[in-house]
C-alpha cells in the first residue's frame, strides 16, 4: 500500500521546482534528506512520499519547492542528495507565473514519470461480497498471481514488455471467455469494436488458443491512435490510473481470472485487457475520448477525481452506445462479460439513459455484479464534446496539452503559455486549410 504525507506552504512566486528521488528505508533518513534541501529553497510548498516498488520499505519523494538558484540545484544539491543516500534523483522545472502565484500542483509531466505512480494497488478482499469469491480462497491460484503481478512491477517505461508464459489451465479459461464473447460480438458490439477486433485477430494473433502478448496489441495501438499499453500489478487509485490516460497510456494486467467463473470476474485482468480495452483503443475518436478523462484529471481536487472515475466507470468500462437505431456495447466491462453483455443490451429491467455528464458523474454503482443503469451517447464525438463542456465546470487555473513529441504535458496556467499553445494550433489550422484547397481544386 501507498504512505503519503503531505505539508503545504505559502503560495509561490515565480518558477518553481519538482524534485524526485527514492530514499533507503532507514531512520531519519528522509529527515535528513530534507535538512539538506532547506538552503537551496526560498520556500517548500509540497512534500509527498510512497511505498517504493521495491520491497525493501524504500521510499519514492516529490518535493515541490522555490529554488534560490536554479543553477544551484543542479550543480549543488543533486550532487548533495546523491551523497548522502538519495538515488534516482531528478529536477523536474515547472512553468513559471506572470501572477504571484501559482497554484499549480504536482502531477506527472512526462510519460516516464509513471513509474513513481504504480505501487498502490486496490485490495478487493476488503470488499466482503468480493472476498468469497473462490480466487480469494485458492492459495496456488493467489500465488501464480502474485509470480504474474511482480514481473509487471518489475516493468519501466520504455521497456519492452515481457510475455507470460501461460499454463494449460489460463488458456482453457481464455478459450471459454474468448468463445463465448466473441459469440456475442457481431449483434451486441459496437461497429468500432468489431472492426478492430478482427483486424487483430490477423495483425496481433487474436485466437482461442493462445493468450496475446501485451507487446504486440501495444505496438499495434501505437502505429493506430498513439495509445501504448502498460502492465501494472493489479487495479490502481483512480487518481493514478486516470493519470497515465492523460499520456495515452493505458495499464494493463496480466494475470487471468479464476478457472472456476470464465465468465465474470470482479477485477481487471487479460481477458478484460486484450478482448475489451486494447480493440476500442485503436478508434481514433475513442481514444481521444479516453484522454481527455484523463487530462481532466491532473491537478483536480479530491471530489471531483471520484465524479471522474464515475464517468469512467459508465463509459469506458460500462458504456453502451446508439447505433442505427439499436443499442450496442463499447465499454470493456461488457466486452470481456459475456453474461453482462446480454444484460446491458437485452435486458428489460436494466435502465438506459442519454449521456450527460453532470448526471454520470453522480450515479452510485457495484464493483461486484450487473449494473442495472447506463447511459448512452449518440456518437463518441458528441461525448467528446460533451466531456469537454463538463471538465471546464472542475476548478483548476490551468489547463494541460499533451506534446506527442516529447511524450510530456505542456501546463498552461498563464497568458505566454496559452499563447504559445494557440500560435501552434493556428499554424496547424492554416495547413489543413491549405490542404482542403487543394484538394477542391484537384
Amino acid at each position: 500500500m501507498c504512505t503519503r504525507e503531505t505539508y503545504c506552504g505559502s503560495k509561490p512566486e515565480g518558477r518553481t521546482m519538482s524534485l524526485l528521488f527514492t530514499v533507503e528505508p532507514s531512520s531519519g533518513a528522509l529527515a535528513k534528506l530534507l535538512q539538506l534541501v532547506e538552503p537551496y529553497s526560498s520556500s517548500l510548498l509540497h512534500v509527498e512520499s510512497r511505498t517504493a516498488e521495491k520491497a525493501d520499505g524504500s521510499l519514492d519523494v516529490c518535493l515541490r519547492c522555490t529554488p534560490k538558484d536554479e543553477s544551484n540545484w543542479s550543480n549543488g544539491l543533486q550532487h548533495q542528495l546523491q551523497g548522502n543516500g538519495a538515488i534516482n534523483v531528478r529536477i523536474l522545472p515547472e512553468e513559471s507565473s506572470d501572477t504571484s502565484t501559482n497554484t499549480v500542483p504536482w502531477f506527472p509531466r512526462r510519460a516516464s514519470d509513471l513509474d513513481l505512480m504504480m505501487s498502490e494497488i486496490y485490495d478487493f478482499t476488503t470488499d466482503p461480497d468480493a472476498a468469497k469469491l473462490p480466487e480469494f480462497q485458492d492459495d496456488a491460484y493467489q500465488k501464480r498471481r502474485k509470480f504474474i503481478s511482480e514481473q509487471a512491477s518489475k516493468y519501466r517505461h520504455g521497456q519492452p514488455i515481457i510475455p507470460i508464459d501461460y499454463n494449460e489451465e489460463e488458456t482453457q479459461t481464455w478459450r471459454t471467455v474468448f468463445r463465448e464473447v466473441t459469440k456475442l460480438y457481431p449483434t451486441h458490439a459496437c461497429r468500432q469494436h468489431n472492426k478492430a477486433f478482427n483486424l487483430m485477430k490477423s495483425s496481433c494473433g487474436y485466437s482461442e488458443d493462445k493468450i496475446p502478448d501485451l507487446e504486440g496489441a501495444s505496438k499495434f495501438l501505437q502505429e493506430r491512435t498513439g495509445f501504448r499499453l502498460r502492465p501494472v500489478a493489479g487495479q490502481l487509485t483512480p487518481r493514478d490510473f486516470l493519470s497515465t490516460l492523460a499520456f495515452r497510456v493505458f495499464c494493463c494486467t496480466q494475470y487471468i481470472r479464476h478457472s472456476s467463473n470464465p465468465l465474470y470476474t470482479p477485477e481487471p485482468d487479460v481477458c478484460h485487457e486484450i478482448l475489451g480495452h486494447v480493440p476500442m483503443l485503436s478508434d481514433p475518436a475513442f481514444a481521444e475520448f479516453t484522454q481527455e478523462i484523463g487530462l481532466a484529471c491532473l491537478g483536480a481536487p479530491d471530489e471531483f477525481i471520484e465524479k471522474l472515475s464515475t464517468l469512467y466507470w459508465f463509459t469506458i468500462e460500462f458504456g453502451i452506445c446508439k447505433e442505427a437505431g439499436e443499442m450496442k456495447a463499447y465499454g470493456a466491462g461488457l466486452l470481456s462479460s459475456f453474461g453482462e453483455m446480454k444484460h446491458a443490451i437485452e435486458s428489460s429491467e436494466v435502465q438506459r439513459f442519454p449521456f450527460h455528464p453532470p448526471t454520470i458523474t453522480e450515479q452510485k454503482y457495484s464493483l461486484v455484479g450487473y449494473q442495472n443503469t447506463y447511459f448512452y451517447p449518440e456518437s463518441f464525438e458528441d461525448a467528446v464534446k460533451r466531456v469537454r463542456q463538463y471538465v471546464a465546470s472542475i476548478p483548476k487555473p490551468f489547463h494541460c496539452r499533451y506534446n506527442p513529441y516529447t511524450e510530456g504535458l505542456e501546463v498552461m496556467s498563464n497568458r505566454e503559455g496559452v499563447t504559445r499553445s494557440l500560435c501552434e494550433i493556428e499554424t496547424e489550422l492554416e495547413r489543413l486549410k491549405k490542404l482542403v484547397g487543394k484538394l477542391e481544386v484537384q
